[in-house]
């Protein structure tokens, strides 16, 4: 055993303080609502994500909404800004928000 607790001598664990999920209309999502952007907040540092398919934002009130369950989604690490322009097309499906966001993923 005193290998093992040598070789975490130095490794400090990055405490997860909370992680916050947001559901389709951009409010908090319950445990039964399906997450569509989330970040997460440490000691260090707060990570932004969204849902993608096919590498862009996915659209939950798009033509691929009703297949959800059969695609293949993915979170990606995003900046602040494109998380806040994806909440705000979540809130409001304002689709000039949706327009931005992919801008800012694609510049990422």
């Amino acid at each position: 055993m005193r290998y093992i607790d040598q070789s975490l001598k130095g490794v400090e664990e990055a405490k997860t303080k909370k992680e916050i999920d947001f559901n389709k209309n951009g409010t908090k999502a319950s445990i039964k609502d399906k997450v569509y952007a989330k970040y997460i907040e440490s000691e260090k540092e707060t990570v932004y994500f969204i849902k993608t398919y096919q590498n862009q934002p996915f659209d939950p009130m798009g033509s691929n909404s009703s297949r959800e369950k059969y695609l293949e989604t993915k979170f990606k690490k995003v900046s602040k800004d494109t998380f806040d322009f994806y909440l705000i097309y979540l809130q409001t499906n304002n689709s000039i928000y949706l327009t931005r966001t992919n801008r800012r993923f694609i510049n990422e």
